[in-house]
């Protein structure tokens, strides 16, 4: 079944959290795409506190493959340098 994931990240350093995702989708997502991967979004809030990055999935096991490879958790660490704190969520899509 596929899924939808999103990690929201809070932080007053909006820009730099934003720069990194767009790094990681364009070197990994847009080049070479992993395999079950099927779209992604960043969003910024407009209150601009927080980014959210929405990515949706063949399945959940496509997506844990991917996040346990070292690109997606380097940017996640580089991101986690910036944010006041994450949170991540992963939905069905029905």
């Amino acid at each position: 079944m596929p899924v939808a994931h999103l990690i929201r990240f809070k932080t007053s350093k909006s820009a730099d959290i934003q720069t990194q995702l767009r790094a990681y989708v364009e070197r990994e997502l847009d080049r070479k795409p992993p395999r079950g991967f099927l779209s992604s979004r960043i969003l910024a809030a407009t209150d601009g506190k927080s980014v959210a990055f929405y990515t949706e999935w063949d399945d959940a096991e496509t997506l844990d493959d991917t996040r346990d490879s070292a690109p997606w958790e380097a940017c996640m660490d580089l991101n986690d340098i910036h944010a006041d704190g994450r949170d991540e969520t992963t939905y069905e899509i029905s």
